[in-house]
């Protein structure tokens, strides 16, 4: 609902305007002769309304009613200045809340229409007494008012999360191509990944350790397979929230923090959407009312390939892998009776990674990357709000599907039944009990064919000598009770949650003991504690066929490029092999963290957190059909500050200022402590989006990062093999050099048009402005003897245009 501001600043300005008029004095009573050539007087009826793609209600204007000259074109802007002394006569009202207007005893004939509302342009028209039944009135938004925030009274959440970013603000970030969730990769606690590829890493752990949620079920991935977009369509997303280490007891089963992407409700007034174009994918949103209820479905899909053979149409073949990727997203509201609400959703990406080469000899398959992933879910949320009592009880399925082909062909489809169920209860004022329970079972079938040489046709049978075909279940389990105990300034919120694993042929049983306290010290400065354990399983994969899908020495315009292992853990980690059986454990993850929260002055919010993770080594038992032997996983802890410096989402101008200083450190096997794969000791991120006039938007991101540390490659070793001579890399310890710091510039720049029922907008977002190509791939010589070049990204733009109807 939009309300106008500054009602007081309104009147004033009504009084102004009203004031400098002189108006005449009250005319005699006019004879029966002018009583009969008055004009006719009528009611004028209308409607104020958003302009552009919201066209939403608004509340609180002020419409003035002017006589005008004769001659005007009703409905065009009256830009001629209102002269005061041309003034026979005014009338006004103020709109209700749906922005509804009527104004009785108006003299027939052209009118000048003006309103004033807070938040929005000064509009002036010009119209016809008697007019049709209804005017629609369009006013626009100020450009200081284009995201204005609405403050809204919520319940007390049980663990809040560390960052909550809003979808709609977050998509004018400067480096993130459009995608809310992209822009997490700027918040304290995310390392730099490579490229700005949508990898998580928090505190230092591995990106697979971190759990991705959206709207309250897992997903096997947060991103497309080739990390430039997330599998929600922008649009779509409400907001993203970010807990970098300590999350709630609600969630389990990932040793680092989690992200929870919630998707958008559709709008129950109107029929309204999103068409979007860019050099990466294009889309389409709609939203509208189905009976009290709303619905909402977007879907996206890419045409890089078609990008990329377009590009090598002017500068020649480059051999790099077309990537394709779509994603939709539906979902249906609807009130069931008072507090009660039904939501449905259905949710869907898919992607494929494919290499090109010469044209296929006849009878054979060429020995040619292909990979292909997708998922579809299908989930209900059934909320009871009443009263003391908060209830959701959601049920989802999932169907996944992977495969990859080369000289064989692995296929890997799975069936995915979760479920979340969640009770809250104020049983005192000062006191609200949780309690929940939460499922998730994966039931798999794992097929594996193998040519009996490269090149050889595998959909024939005599050409095939592996074809195996396997199928297994794994299932974890949780329930938890919490407490939120308040008591003046200060609350408590110990919890605890049971877990039970079913992996590889094995039951685990674990308890994760968490506990928040909150203490509001002075009325703008808070103090928070953080601690738990966080349990998870720990399986032996079967590996096979698969177990080199993706080499990462792979041969490179005649070297060998040696591609970090993170720049691989993007793909599906399942196609490479299943839990081998009876080969599991459980092992547990501790957090602790403290910090304060402080709103200064300004509109700015400062955020410290000192933080602590250590995930505690186990001993996995391996079972091999003869033999069994032991396998110790290794001690990760990480250490660090983290800073966040923050101008609330403001109309003007919003960003942060964002810092990380980190230790994260591996041990394995009692040797020495080496860095882990993302240790970063620093990392700095300025970000800023302020509103510019005539609608133009203007960002920047400025990042400077520590480098990773490197597996130094010492030289080569020369090998022989029923294929020929191959040599292997001699490395170093990891952390022994480390890549050199990385920096970058990102700007973008929009401009929005805003038009009676529709606004366009279109934006350019350039990364890495300076053009410095950072080294994420070194490429050697064939005997790994000589480092003969790096590769890194170099300059590139992304240009969009957007449609809001």
């Amino acid at each position: 609902m939009r309300r106008a501001r500054w009602v007081g600043a309104c009147c004033g300005l009504l009084t102004v305007l009203v004031s400098g008029v002189a108006w005449p004095a009250p005319p005699a009573p006019p004879s029966p002769d002018a009583q009969r050539a008055a004009p006719e007087r009528v009611t004028v009826e209308g409607r104020v309304l958003e302009a552009g793609g919201a066209r939403a209600p608004v509340s609180g204007a002020v419409v003035m009613l002017v006589d005008a000259p004769a001659g005007v074109r009703p409905g065009k802007p009256a830009r001629d200045p209102l002269d005061p002394e041309a003034v026979t006569w005014m009338l006004r009202a103020e709109t209700d809340a749906d922005g509804l207007f009527s104004i009785a005893e108006v003299p027939s004939g052209s009118l000048r229409v003006v309103i004033v509302a807070g938040g929005y342009e000064r509009l002036e028209v010009w119209a016809q007494a008697p007019s049709k039944p209804s005017l629609e009135l369009f006013v626009e938004p100020e450009q200081d008012g284009a995201y204005r925030t609405e403050v809204a009274v919520t319940r007390e959440r049980l663990a809040p999360p560390d960052h909550n970013l809003s979808g709609e603000q977050a998509r004018h970030y400067a480096g993130s191509g459009d995608d809310p969730l992209l822009a997490t990769l700027n918040l304290p606690g995310v390392a730099r990944t490579p490229g700005g590829f949508g990898l998580l890493s928090l505190r230092g752990g591995n990106p697979t350790d971190t759990g991705f949620y959206l709207d309250g079920h897992p997903i096997p991935r947060a991103f497309h397979v080739v990390p430039i977009a997330s599998v929600i369509s922008p649009p779509m997303t409400d907001r993203v929230e970010l807990s970098a280490g300590n999350y709630g007891p609600g969630y389990g089963s990932f040793s680092g923090g989690m992200v929870h992407v919630f998707s958008r409700a559709g709008r129950r007034e109107g029929v309204h959407g999103q068409a979007h174009v860019d050099l990466f994918d294009l889309g389409l949103t709609t939203e509208a009312p189905v009976g009290p209820g709303a619905m909402h479905f977007g879907f996206r899909r890419s045409h890089i390939d078609a990008v990329v053979r377009g590009a090598e149409g002017v500068i020649g073949q480059t051999g790099i892998l077309l990537p394709t990727y779509w994603d939709y997203l539906g979902r249906l509201d609807i009130p069931v009776r008072p507090n009660h609400e039904l939501t449905l959703r259905a949710l869907g990406a898919g992607d494929r990674l494919r290499a090109r080469g010469p044209d296929p000899v006849p009878g054979q398959t060429p020995n040619l990357f292909d990979y292909g992933a997708s998922f579809h879910r299908f989930d209900l949320d059934y909320r009871v709000d009443d009263g003391d009592w908060r209830v959701l009880v959601s049920p989802s399925i999932r169907l996944d599907s992977a495969r990859f082909q080369q000289d064989f062909v692995i296929r890997r489809d799975a069936t995915v039944l979760s479920g979340r169920v969640e009770v809250e209860n104020d049983l005192q004022e000062w006191l609200t009990l949780h309690l929940g329970t939460d499922l998730v079972y994966d039931r798999w079938r794992r097929r594996e064919r193998v040519a009996a040489e490269i090149g050889a046709d595998i959909s024939d049978a005599d050409q095939v000598t592996v074809d195996e075909s396997r199928t297994g279940q794994q299932a974890r389990f949780g329930m938890w009770i919490a407490t939120t105990a308040r008591y003046r300034n200060w609350s408590f919120v110990p919890s605890l949650r049971l877990n039970l694993f079913a992996y590889a042929g094995r039951q685990l049983v674990r308890f994760d003991p968490r506990f928040e306290v909150h203490a509001q010290v002075h009325p703008k400065l808070e103090w928070f504690a953080k601690i738990g354990m966080f349990s998870i399983p720990v399986v032996a994969s079967t590996g096979g066929a698969s177990a080199n899908l993706v080499t990462p020495n792979g041969s490179f315009q005649g070297g060998v490029a040696d591609i970090p292992p993170y720049l691989l853990a993007y793909f599906d980690p399942q196609i490479e092999g299943e839990p081998r059986d009876r080969s599991a454990a459980a092992t547990s993850a501790v957090q602790a963290s403290t910090g304060v929260v402080a709103q200064l002055g300004w509109d700015l919010d400062l955020r410290g957190t000192l933080f602590w993770r250590e995930v505690v080594p186990t001993t996995i038992n391996i079972v091999f059909p003869t033999t069994t032997f032991e396998q110790r996983t290794a001690r990760q802890r990480s250490m660090g500050l983290e800073l966040m410096l923050r101008r609330a989402l403001g109309p003007k101008l919003d960003g942060w200022i964002g810092y990380t200083l980190l230790w994260a450190r591996v041990q394995r096997d009692g040797q020495d402590w080496i860095p882990a794969q993302f240790d970063q000791r620093h990392s700095l991120v300025l970000l800023l989006s302020a509103a510019l006039p005539r609608n133009f938007r203007f960002g920047g991101r400025f990042r400077l990062v520590s480098g990773n540390p490197e597996n130094t490659v010492l030289g080569g070793e020369a090998s022989n093999s029923i294929v020929g001579w191959f040599y292997r890399p001699i490395r170093g310890v990891r952390g022994t050099t480390y890549q050199p710091a990385f920096h970058q510039l990102d700007l973008r720049i929009d401009k929005r048009w805003v038009l009676r029922r529709t606004s366009v907008t279109a934006y350019l977002d350039v990364q890495n402005v300076y053009n410095r190509q950072y080294p994420e791939v070194s490429l050697y010589t064939r005997d790994w003897s000589q480092r003969a070049s790096l590769i890194g990204l170099p300059i590139y733009p992304s240009l969009g245009v957007q449609v809001d109807f």
